[in-house]
């Protein structure tokens, strides 16, 4: 399972790198529910993260998330703790504070220009940043990490991006200008598909009425063969002519 959860996470990680440009050291962006989720679990979050996805992290938090954490009293005070290790970006909200969720889904924006790697154990908050494109999200199942697949707004967004491509290089461009060709469009081709077709019905009727012919020949021939069979002496016996047969008499 190990090996497997590895492999998970590079497919993930090389998606949003592809279509997101996403680049080490990756930008994890977590909140006080991971904390305590990591504390129960005892999970290091540095060390376990950076070999989970292969690579240099850079771990941060909020002033919002801090303050939430603070506010909740002794029951996160463990998740209090471990926040403050990790730097804190400018959120904006120092004057209001906002709850974690809130400043977290801030942070990220529409585009997640900054490639955050959202890392919370807040259901509603992973279920409102999938509807945003280009945002990965990492929680805990049973103690071990776990980077959710693409959402579908995700391939959706890459999907288009890559129709939109122009596939030539600035090479061809140049011979095709000196070609005196224009620049081929993106066209989504139609084709259908060829599939294999079936024996023309004429030539089926022909062969078999072909067939039906030869087939009567022979029943012919074989009559013809019984007919010659019977009216021809067998060898051992001799034919007489009358003559003979009256001279014996």
């Amino acid at each position: 399972m190990k090996v497997k959860r590895l492999k998970h996470s590079k497919r993930v990680l090389s998606f949003y790198e592809k279509n997101f440009s996403f680049r080490k050291p990756y930008n994890v962006l977590l909140d006080g529910t991971f904390c305590q989720a990591a504390l129960k679990g005892k999970v290091d979050i540095l060390v376990q993260v950076s070999k989970y996805f292969g690579g240099e992290i850079s771990v941060a938090t909020t002033h919002c998330a801090l303050r939430e954490c603070f506010q909740l009293g002794p029951t996160l005070s463990g998740a209090h703790k471990i926040l403050k290790k990790f730097k804190r970006h400018r959120c904006g909200h120092e004057n209001a504070a906002l709850d974690a969720a809130s400043c977290l889904a801030s942070m990220v924006g529409e585009g997640n220009a900054e490639h955050y790697i959202i890392a919370t154990q807040d259901t509603e908050l992973r279920k409102q940043l999938r509807s945003t494109a280009g945002i990965p999200l990492l929680y805990l199942s049973a103690c071990t990490l776990f980077l959710e697949s693409p959402s579908y707004k995700s391939r959706d967004t890459a999907e288009e991006s890559f129709l939109k491509q122009d596939l030539l290089t600035d090479f061809e461009k140049e011979t095709l200008k000196k070609l005196g060709g224009n620049e081929p469009e993106m066209k989504a081709l139609n084709r259908k598909r060829k599939r294999p077709k079936g024996p023309n019905p004429l030539s089926c009727k022909k062969k078999k009425a072909e067939e039906g012919t030869k087939k009567k020949k022979k029943k012919k021939k074989k009559v013809e063969n019984i007919e010659e069979t019977k009216t021809k002496p067998s060898a051992g016996t001799k034919s007489f002519s009358s003559d003979t047969i009256e001279a014996v008499k």
